[in-house]
């Protein structure tokens, strides 16, 4: 679980800190705000370490698996201290951790690996995170993971990390309770099921029973079969496994999934789950509003860039303070437009 961020002159940041919530964030702005950058900087920080037996075989030293991993999240060319701000020669950044865990690390501009400046036992950071990206996998899941190893490929690692986690073989264990519940409402949304078969290919299979090739079924209920896959094999499991990130889950979702999309993502957090989200929704924002208990912890960050071009950000539990919020300000800027144009002349 991920407690706090500062960071300092990172690629878009000048000086930035966040604290979070144990259940859902969510990440709003306008474009090039940050918002995809944080949360690839703390699914890199979080999943570096692992699988531990390759940290340890690096003799507990974070510098070089720190490094590697931003490089792959990020893709910077060279070196990782293209990751600097563009006026900058130095960044620093520090994510503290539960239970008591913090790591803290330099960058500097002309360098090729970080600098590590406090490491508060990072080593025994166990949780392993799941990052989702914008762009749904099934469809090319086949033979990706072994091009990405052959290869020199543009696509990021997050897209690597996602095949390897899909590819894990299911639990032996027949799945709990609230596991089970979330699983019905997944293939209730879906109207069938996604399976992985033995020649490393998914298919969908339609509740008449139909079975099909996965690029034919919706790529909605492709987004949402990732995290049934998940959740089966255990890579996804509320109060056990790291924090769920997942950048624009609403790309390619038709509105009319989003409301069951909200209630499973509330329905994790019930259970444990730390859940980051970016997002350039309304509908999202607005059903996580409306479907959310007094229980619930959720808070909204609002990224902002300030008069000077430095991002900010406005952090708070209620909907109605967000603040600047550019997706509602838009959505209200369309009603009035519909407004005006329905009422024609009597509007002049």
């Amino acid at each position: 679980m991920i407690n706090s961020v500062s960071i300092k002159k990172f690629t878009a940041f000048q000086d930035i800190k966040l604290s979070f919530s144990k259940g859902i964030n969510v990440l709003v702005g306008a474009n090039s705000t940050g918002k995809s950058h944080l949360l690839k900087l703390l699914y890199a920080v979080t999943s570096a370490n692992k699988p531990e037996e390759i940290y340890h075989a690096l003799k507990s030293d974070p510098t070089r698996v720190i490094t590697d991993k931003l490089n792959g999240v990020f893709k910077p060319e060279n070196k990782v201290g293209r990751l600097c701000r563009n006026d900058a020669n130095r960044s620093t950044i520090r994510v503290d951790l539960e239970p008591k865990r913090a790591i803290e690390f330099a960058i500097a501009s002309d360098m090729d690996q970080v600098v590590i400046t406090k490491n508060l036992s990072y080593e025994k950071y166990s949780w392993v995170p799941v990052f989702i990206p914008p762009k749904e996998i099934l469809s090319f899941f086949e033979g990706f993971s072994s091009l990405y190893l052959k290869r020199e490929i543009t696509i990021d690692e997050t897209y690597f990390d996602l095949s390897q986690a899909l590819e894990t073989p299911l639990l032996k264990d027949v799945p709990g309770k609230e596991i089970t519940r979330l699983l019905s409402m997944i293939k209730k949304t879906c109207e069938g099921e996604f399976l992985l078969r033995k020649n490393k290919k998914f298919y969908y299979k339609s509740d008449k029973g139909r079975l099909l090739e996965v690029e034919l079924a919706a790529e909605g209920f492709r987004k949402l079969g990732v995290l049934q896959r998940l959740l089966q094999n255990g890579q996804l499991l509320p109060g056990a496994s790291g924090p769920l990130f997942w950048d624009e889950p609403e790309s390619n979702l038709n509105p009319s999934i989003m409301k069951q999309l909200v209630k499973i993502l509330l329905e994790l957090s019930r259970n444990g789950q730390q859940i980051f989200l970016a997002t350039h929704d309304y509908i999202i924002l607005k059903w996580l509003d409306l479907l959310a208990n007094s229980e619930d912890k959720i808070l909204f960050h609002a990224l902002f860039k300030n008069q000077t071009g430095e991002i900010k950000v406005n952090s708070t539990p209620d909907y109605q303070a967000i603040h600047p919020n550019a997706i509602d300000d838009t959505f209200a800027d369309l009603i009035d437009k519909d407004i005006e144009h329905s009422m024609g002349d009597l509007g002049k």
